[in-house]
């Protein structure tokens, strides 16, 4: 399946190959559907692909990039390809995304992440220097 996102010209630095990528603006600047693009995006090109998407806090999925993701599965016209659960999305070749809140991990914890593809992290000025280190080796 070939998919074609437009990417805005401020993000196509972004497309290129980078362990770590960031993006900094204020509200309404489009950083958040940038990444849920390219994670809809990625996870039909890699079949498999496993992604955390993490907040700081996240005490419910209201508060996670769950329903941007699933209305970009939606507009790109791909729900025949993504199963959308209660608490994940599975991509297809048995991927899946989660949705997890970091506050709430411990060392033993994040391991649970291992073997993940990417990590998203949302609102990331508000992760903490402890969050940071946790989540970095894994």
């Amino acid at each position: 399946m070939i998919l074609q996102i437009a990417t805005a010209r401020v993000f196509q630095p972004l497309l290129q190959p980078s362990r770590y990528k960031g993006a900094f603006g204020g509200r309404g600047s489009g950083k958040s559907h940038f990444f849920a693009d390219e994670i809809v995006e990625q996870a039909v090109r890699q079949p498999g692909l496993r992604v955390v998407c993490i907040r700081e806090i996240q005490k419910t999925l209201k508060q996670s990039a769950k329903k941007l993701i699933e209305d970009k599965i939606i507009r790109h016209g791909l729900s025949s390809e993504f199963k959308v659960l209660t608490d994940c999305i599975e991509t297809p070749g048995n991927g899946i995304i989660i949705f997890q809140g970091m506050q709430d991990h411990t060392a033993d914890s994040i391991k649970s992440l291992e073997g993940f593809d990417i990590a998203w992290v949302e609102e990331a000025q508000t992760l903490s220097e402890t969050s940071l280190k946790l989540l970095r080796p894994t």
